[in-house]
């Protein structure tokens, strides 16, 4: 589960996108009895645990593991992952021949010379 920080990847910049992410949850349940989605539990559990690996690559091994725990919470109410969706093959026909075409027009003989 853990996985290498992003570029870019820093204490004060994760700490802002939770921060956000808190106030648009906050924003979307103010007057509600609403429930994050499983896809919000999982973003949350991403920045959690992207913020427990940089802290732990730091040596703040408690702050890393409140920021884990946290993390797994999230994991566990999204439903956990099965990892990215598989591929499948498709088969596409075979594209046509290609076909070239003169299909510039050409000045006619004995006909008017007026564009209109």
């Amino acid at each position: 589960m853990t996985a290498k920080n992003q570029p870019g990847d820093s204490s004060f910049w994760l700490s802002v996108d939770l921060l956000s992410a808190k106030v648009l949850v906050w924003f979307a349940r103010v007057g509600r009895d609403a429930e994050l989605t499983a896809d919000a539990h999982i973003y949350f559990f991403d920045r959690y645990r992207r913020l427990a690996d940089y802290h732990r690559a730091r040596g703040r091994l408690a702050k890393a593991d409140r920021f884990r725990d946290k993390a797994q919470e999230h994991y566990r109410a999204g439903g956990g992952s099965d990892g990215p969706p598989y591929a499948a093959a498709m088969a596409m026909p075979r594209p046509t021949r290609f076909v070239r075409i003169n299909a510039v027009g050409g000045s006619r003989i004995g006909g008017p010379d007026d564009a209109a």
